[in-house]
């Protein structure tokens, strides 16, 4: 699935006019700084020095295509040469206003590799060092050909069912109460989307390191198909046994903030997996979303004191070019003398989002999981609830779905509007299901409204209600499958001590 044009790539792809000259190769243990003529101003280099940024990114497979992206506010950059160490140098003379000014290959297998850059300006010669890293993972061969979108959902089973199908194989048959008590844990995790992004990562490289587990006719990730359900089922359970044994333990805290210290534990880690060929998951966490990627590489930029992990994200749909892939994503951390500060900017969505922390998490062929451990996360959820004495309320798989108090005031979402007028109420939405936490005493109703449609199956999705209410120091749990929601009227529950109950419709 690598594409031609790849391999027949020549060393280097200039976008802007470049002159190769023939320059002295620079010692690996020069440090980067400046290289001062006498009788120069040490503040005024110092200052042009600092405002000149030449960064690394990349949006291919390996080998990668690495683009040297200069930022250069007062134009004082004459030429730059950058020295690739064994595998050649480049002398460029820039074109005006062209931020990347160089585009190439000049490393075709993994490994680690430092090399050098000089910026000629009037001031003098500003010097640059720099660590790529990168590992065997080959897009259109190590990562699947489908995406972790809503045609991939609305093709297979959702996700509240898989998880319970995981949890009763690996522990054991379970009671109503204690699958509802899972479904609660499970949703509370989530920020606002629910998808298989673990199942993604996670599968992508246990395939990677256990290419003989493939079934014939696949020769790699890249031939899976997303309507083979046995491989689904393996996915489905890759994810969550990755977020049982590092999340829903307890062993990563997704609330807790991220230290500079802590940060900077993780990113060794990284580091050290990317250097032994082994790419690896990253957990990802900010206010708006919960995700997971495979990092395959990285950048460190010695001057800056920066770090760009290179990503696998999930594979568009519409993707057909591995030169330049919206999904090969650039997480850049820099570090300040406070706390670092972690972008990435999405090229499918044109927009920066901002990482809280990140976590490393090593693939293990084989989990194994202490039914106990997994017993103590229900046991203390219910008695979280008992002694909140607060109600909690799942709804799945309708447009609207929403709160209303004795006064009329509202807690929730109705397609495309959010209500916040019952401040004693907390709710979350995650795609079209929803989570309340309701005072088990005090009068309100549950209005809900029209059911999703699922395109691929050509059916309407069903609509499922799960209900905790604290009962002195245990819970009471409801299960409502497949209930009849019209999609033109309000379906109204009361909800009442123990539970919720259909009254009509408005």
């Amino acid at each position: 699935m690598y594409p031609s044009v790849l391999k027949k790539c020549t060393l280097f792809l200039l976008l802007a006019a470049a002159l190769i000259l023939p320059l002295p190769l620079f010692s690996q243990e020069t440090k980067p700084g400046k290289i001062l003529p006498e009788d120069t101003d040490e503040e005024l280099l110092n200052q042009q020095n600092s405002r000149i940024h030449l960064d690394i990114s990349c949006h291919s497979g390996t080998p990668p295509v690495l683009e040297f992206e200069l930022k250069d506010p007062d134009g004082v950059v004459d030429r730059i040469n950058i020295d690739f160490d064994d595998d050649g140098e480049t002398d460029i003379s820039l074109v005006p206003k062209n931020e990347v000014v160089f585009r190439g290959i000049p490393y075709r297998g993994e490994g680690v590799y430092r090399l050098q850059a000089v910026l000629q300006t009037k001031y003098g010669n500003f010097r640059r060092a720099y660590t790529v890293a990168f590992t065997h993972f080959v897009w259109g061969k190590n990562n699947f050909n489908f995406a972790n979108d809503g045609v991939f959902e609305n093709k297979i089973d959702f996700v509240s069912d898989t998880i319970l199908d995981w949890a009763q194989y690996r522990f054991g048959y379970m009671e109503s109460d204690r699958k509802v008590l899972l479904l609660t844990v499970m949703y509370r995790m989530y920020k606002g989307s629910i998808g298989r992004c673990y199942g993604f990562s996670g599968g992508e490289i246990y395939y990677l390191n256990h290419p003989e587990i493939l079934p014939a006719p696949y020769a790699c990730a890249y031939d899976l198909r997303e309507d083979d359900m046995n491989l689904i089922r393996e996915m489905d359970f890759i994810q969550n046994d990755i977020v049982f044994a590092n999340y829903l333990s307890g062993r990563i805290d997704i609330e807790k903030d991220q230290s500079k210290e802590a940060l900077e534990k993780e990113l060794v880690r990284i580091e050290q997996s990317i250097r032994a060929n082994s790419p690896i998951i990253i957990g990802y966490i900010s206010s708006r979303m919960h995700h997971s990627m495979v990092v395959y590489g990285y950048f460190e930029n010695l001057y800056r004191g920066s770090v760009t992990l290179l990503t696998a994200n999930n594979w568009e749909r519409d993707q057909n070019n591995n030169l330049f892939s919206e999904d090969a994503e650039n997480i850049v951390i820099r570090f300040s003398a406070d706390r670092p500060n972690l972008s990435w900017y999405d090229v499918t969505k044109k927009r920066y989002r901002y990482p809280r922390k990140i976590f490393a998490i090593g693939p293990q062929a084989c989990y194994s999981f202490s039914k106990e451990e997994f017993g103590d996360l229900l046991r203390n959820t219910e008695n979280s609830i008992a002694n909140d004495g607060r109600a909690v309320i799942i709804v799945e798989k309708t447009a609207s779905a929403y709160i209303v108090d004795s006064a009329g005031k509202k807690r929730g979402y109705s397609k495309p509007q959010f209500f916040s007028d019952i401040k004693e109420v907390e709710f979350k939405k995650i795609d079209y299901n929803y989570i309340f936490d309701v005072p088990a005493t005090g009068e309100y109703t549950l209005h809900l409204k029209e059911r999703r449609y699922n395109s691929e199956k050509k059916s309407y999705k069903k609509v499922n209600i799960f209900t905790i209410f604290p009962n002195g120091e245990d819970v009471i749990t409801q299960v409502l499958n497949d209930v009849k929601v019209d999609d033109t009227e309000e379906t109204v529950f009361e909800i009442e001590k123990g539970g919720i109950r259909l009254v009509g419709h408005d």
